[in-house]
């Protein structure tokens, strides 16, 4: 019997948002940028669910699901403007494309090396699309493909979250590596592999918005009308499983022709993002610890497999291609890790002119990558 029960709606809701909160400040701490938020959220839920201080399963837990996941699709993704996409991220768009190719190839040979269980194509769909898009994707292909089980969807998550240090660490070696500078010679990058810090015009880096609430409230409107919109279709059609994919869907459409509406939105993808960590919390209060140490290792080798094929390919298709060793990492960051580890990366090495393209062709990877994670598990099925 927990301590806290599942009927006590109010205590496990305040638990939940003390997590995220908690979850938050760690992302603004040195160890927790390097762990993440995400998986400091699973680490804690998960934790005091096997301590039996909150239940393993509860009706907020569901409620969080049905509502808040469709909700922070529309809210994440309402800036994917396809033509913004094209006419500024300039050749980083092609770069970006090879690598979320390389990313699809790396999964398939990730599946035929390792084998992950009888869920092996719905893991692969949803941690595919997680690695062309971010963590959006991997909830909405993981609810698509139908992922039900807590430990399966934490081990998941987890070994997706490890396996992004894995990446993060290979790439940052790259510069390193004589032959993949001699390969891929890049104006951003020194001949011994030291950074060249680039100028850039102001335009180059995206000023951050203040907090409006009217326009925030806008997007809460906008996103809960796409998912109404979504529901009655797929309702009326008889489709209730394509629900997630309809959601997402349509968001692309608002963002690419919706354009007067979304110009009186803002503060979205903040919100979008708190309503994803709270998910986070629920879903890691429903895994047992021992299932998900169990289910993630072969998650984690499958990962390894595909980040190791992807960044090969990237090297391989760059140097026949004659890339920019520096556009080549930030559009690989930008499918790997999404826009803002991308964004993030450019800014930290100095490589200024780079950080927009980076973002817009992380917005492309969230609105591509679910549709992507879905066909794969189709595929493999």
């Amino acid at each position: 019997m927990p301590l806290i029960g599942a009927d006590q709606t109010f205590a496990l809701s305040a638990v939940i948002m003390l997590t995220v909160a908690f979850g938050l400040w760690a992302e603004s701490r040195p160890w927790g940028q390097k762990i993440g938020g995400p998986l400091v959220l699973l680490a804690i839920s998960m934790t005091l669910a096997n301590l039996g201080v909150i239940p393993y399963a509860a009706p907020v837990y569901d409620q969080i699901a049905g509502l808040l996941v469709p909700m922070a699709i529309p809210l994440l993704i309402m800036r994917a403007d396809f033509r913004t996409i094209f006419v500024e991220s300039g050749t980083m768009f092609l770069v970006f494309l090879i690598a979320a190719a390389a990313t699809f190839i790396g999964a398939l040979a990730g599946v035929w090396l390792i084998d992950m269980g009888p869920l092996e194509a719905q893991i692969a769909g949803t941690v595919t699309s997680s690695y062309i898009g971010g963590s959006l994707n991997f909830v909405a292909t993981a609810e698509a493909v139908g992922i039900r089980d807590s430990s399966i969807y934490v081990a998941a998550l987890s070994a997706d979250a490890v396996g992004a240090v894995f990446f993060l660490v290979m790439l940052m070696l790259m510069p390193a590596v004589r032959f993949i500078r001699d390969s891929l010679p890049s104006k951003f990058i020194g001949a011994a592999g030291v950074p060249q810090p680039v100028e850039a015009d102001a335009a180059d880096t995206p000023a951050a918005q203040p907090f409006n609430l009217r326009q925030a409230a806008n997007g809460l409107a906008v996103s809960l009308a796409v998912c109404a919109v979504s529901a009655a279709l797929t309702s009326a059609l008889q489709f209730d499983s394509l629900f997630i994919l309809v959601v997402t869907a349509l968001s692309v459409l608002v963002a690419n022709f919706a354009r007067p509406i979304v110009r009186h939105v803002a503060s979205e993808f903040e919100l979008g993002t708190l309503l994803m960590y709270i998910f986070f919390v629920a879903i890691g209060a429903g895994a047992n610890l021992a299932e998900v140490l169990g289910a993630a290792f072969p998650i984690l080798l499958f990962i390894v497999v595909m980040v190791l094929v992807h960044l090969a390919l990237m090297v391989a298709v760059g140097r026949w291609l004659k890339l920019d060793l520096a556009e080549v990492m930030i559009a690989s960051n930008a499918c790997i890790l999404g826009p803002a580890p991308a964004a993030a990366l450019a800014a930290s090495k100095g490589w200024r002119p780079l950080v927009t393209p980076g973002i817009l062709v992380g917005m492309f990877g969230y609105a591509i990558a679910t549709f992507i994670g879905i066909g794969l598990t189709a595929l493999l099925n």
